[in-house]
């Protein structure tokens, strides 16, 4: 059987398809908890654009923590779905949302890096992995970094020779320079420390001006201030609104 659309219902219906398309990520009847069951949050509908800038605005770091989590792919949903640039994201098998995860920089303290393997090596990493080869080198981007944070001459130690600095700058690059998907950040100020802020920024503006949707959580006024497009409110337990931020 087949269905006659108006004019202006066959407008509306390629719309509807165009909203659909356009977001990054979209977290639907979502509802999340801690591993101790401590924190949740309850029922949600959240959606992330191509060029959004979001920060969270909450009184609870433990909330802000669960909820970037949850956007990282790193905490298994109570209910709901999560659906990344269209695809529905499955939960049952870890090694299925690794595609994903190739995709999402996430920058917050419990960021890790291999203990096993060289700086170089756990910058190559998921490179290595989903090109199949031992033989690819740094690109051009990534050992630029490493020379404006003077990783250079530690790019063949072990995590554990470097200084707690040192660890979470090169962290922090192999988080930036993930192919382009979604960034992000738990206070990066305190992150990669006020010495390294400004270089920061610098990197930082740069995945900004390339559309690639961010969200953050950030005490820095002149952070939130500079950079926020949006912002996602989240109180007591609940996420409220995504709001446009005015100014």
């Amino acid at each position: 059987m087949f269905c006659s659309l108006s004019l202006h219902e066959f407008d509306d219906f390629f719309f509807i398809l165009f909203l659909i398309d356009m977001y990054t990520c979209e977290l639907t009847d979502y509802s999340i908890a801690s591993p101790n069951g401590n924190q949740n949050l309850n029922l949600f509908h959240i959606t992330i654009s191509q060029g959004d800038v979001c920060c969270v605005r909450t009184d609870s770091l433990d909330d802000a923590n669960l909820f970037l989590r949850a956007l990282a792919t790193l905490t298994v949903p109570v209910k709901g779905s999560y659906r990344f640039q269209g695809a529905l994201l499955d939960f049952s098998d870890y090694r299925k949302l690794l595609p994903i995860k190739k995709q999402i920089g996430y920058i917050a303290q419990e960021t890790a890096m291999l203990s096993n393997r060289t700086i170089r090596q756990n910058l190559l990493l998921m490179r290595s992995y989903f090109e199949d080869s031992l033989s690819v080198t740094l690109d051009d981007e990534v050992f630029s970094l490493c020379r404006l944070f003077g990783l250079v001459d530690k790019l063949d130690l072990r995590p554990a020779a470097l200084d707690t600095i040192d660890l979470k700058i090169a962290m922090m690059i192999r988080e930036l320079k993930k192919p382009p998907g979604l960034l992000i950040l738990e206070r990066p100020e305190l992150f990669v420390g006020q010495h390294n802020f400004n270089l920061f920024l610098d990197a930082f503006q740069s995945i900004v001006a390339a559309n690639i949707p961010v969200v953050f959580f950030s005490d820095d006024g002149n952070f939130i201030n500079r950079f926020t497009t949006r912002e996602i409110i989240v109180k007591d337990k609940n996420i409220t609104a995504v709001d446009f931020k005015t100014k």
